[in-house]
């Protein structure tokens, strides 16, 4: 009996230890996949620039590879932070997924324009969007406006510089006004030629019934231009006031080199003609000295009258030598007053045309001479310089600088 009851508690551990060690969990399913786009990071690409087509090249790289199917690519950008695909951001065209990476195309930017980018990726079936980290953009303009040059009471000169990326231009120049952020619906001077480089455009009437580019004794407004893919771009503005202001001596400022050079950088005519107690007419070099002779160092160019006036005063220091006169006769305090030269001259002339001095219907003298025997002098009634005798009397004006 004994014998009975041990076998059926072995038998029952048997079976209670078979059981146990069997797998009861049930049948397995398989794992379900995690969808990519939970964990993707989206990573914009640093911009870069073709000038040649005014294009901004950028897309985005993935933390995985998505099916192209599956989803929606591509690039927002705008001019504030924070770009997105709705609102006031512009979306740019993308290329298809080529693995973890993609391409964008951003067109027709604004040059000197700072843009702000991010890639973005959105899921077709849900709508969600993620993006990438933002990266800005800015496209220099690369168009610079010099220092306003050679002011006159009729016009002036300027330097401008055109960058490569302009270069396929159709029209450049500059275009200025009496208020500030002129643009080519103001008054404008187009060059004769495009593309890029430094050029300098001349914008002045000339002495011979002067074309006023200019009103005198304006400040005017300036800036470089061009137009680039149907469209104007314009330079940094800069400011310049014309000629025909009064000067520091009572007289009238009639020509600005623009800045400070050689210790000057305005000329001043006297308000009226040389008048000594002795004469009002006056000789390039007296009869008392050598006439027939060509002085080194006399010059032509605006800024020499100076200098030549004080080759012939040392030459011949006569009260009849027109160069001797202006150089010692003080007027209104000042005493640096000399004779002009031809150039200078023909600039003085401009002042005609303003009503600010009177001339006499005569011809006036210069410090520049043409040979031995010939000086030149201009033709107050038509502005045309021409060649006389040394000895000849003419009328003569004092200018300074300063």
């Amino acid at each position: 009996m004994k014998n009975v009851k041990l076998f059926l508690i072995l038998f029952t551990l048997t079976i209670l230890q078979s059981c146990s060690s069997s797998d009861d969990s049930g049948p397995k399913t398989p794992d379900t996949p995690v969808d990519p786009f939970v964990n993707l990071i989206i990573t914009t690409k640093t911009p870069s620039y073709d000038h040649n087509n005014n294009v901004v090249l950028t897309g985005g790289n993935l933390s995985t590879t998505l099916n192209n199917d599956s989803y929606n690519v591509g690039l927002c950008y705008s001019e504030n932070p924070n770009p997105t695909i709705g609102g006031n951001s512009y979306t740019a065209n993308s290329s298809n997924l080529n693995g973890n990476t993609f391409e964008s195309t951003i067109y027709g930017i604004t040059l000197g324009e700072t843009y702000y980018l991010k890639a973005f990726v959105q899921n077709y079936e849900t709508g969600e969007v993620k993006y990438g980290n933002e990266v800005t953009f800015t496209q220099n303009l690369d168009l610079n406006t010099g220092l306003v040059k050679n002011i006159s009471t009729t016009g002036f000169s300027v330097e401008v510089t055109v960058g490569n990326n302009l270069s396929t231009n159709v029209e450049r120049g500059v275009c200025y006004s009496t208020s500030q952020n002129p643009t080519v619906n103001n008054q404008k001077y187009q060059d004769a030629t495009n593309g890029s480089g430094i050029f300098t455009l001349n914008i002045d009437g000339g002495t011979l019934s002067p074309s006023y580019y200019v009103s005198p004794n304006t400040t005017y407004y300036l800036r470089s231009y061009v137009q680039y893919n149907g469209q104007y771009y314009y330079g940094n503005q800069v400011s310049f006031k014309s000629c025909g202001y009064v000067g520091g001596s009572g007289g009238y400022v009639f020509y600005d080199k623009g800045e400070t050079t050689n210790g000057w950088r305005y000329l001043e005519a006297a308000p009226s003609k040389l008048q000594t107690t002795s004469f009002s007419y006056f000789r390039w070099v007296s009869t008392s000295c050598t006439a027939n002779t060509f002085l080194n160092g006399i010059q032509n160019t605006i800024g020499t009258g100076f200098e030549n006036s004080v080759i012939i005063s040392n030459f011949c220091n006569y009260n009849s030598v027109g160069a001797t006169m202006c150089m010692n006769t003080s007027l209104n305090g000042q005493n640096n007053w000399f004779l002009p030269s031809i150039d200078e001259l023909k600039e003085l002339y401009k002042l005609k045309f303003t009503n600010l001095i009177t001339f006499d219907n005569v011809d006036l003298l210069s410090s520049s001479q043409s040979s031995n025997s010939l000086c030149f002098a201009i033709n107050i009634n038509t502005g045309n310089s021409f060649t006389s005798n040394k000895t000849n009397q003419f009328q003569a004006w004092q200018i300074r600088r300063f």
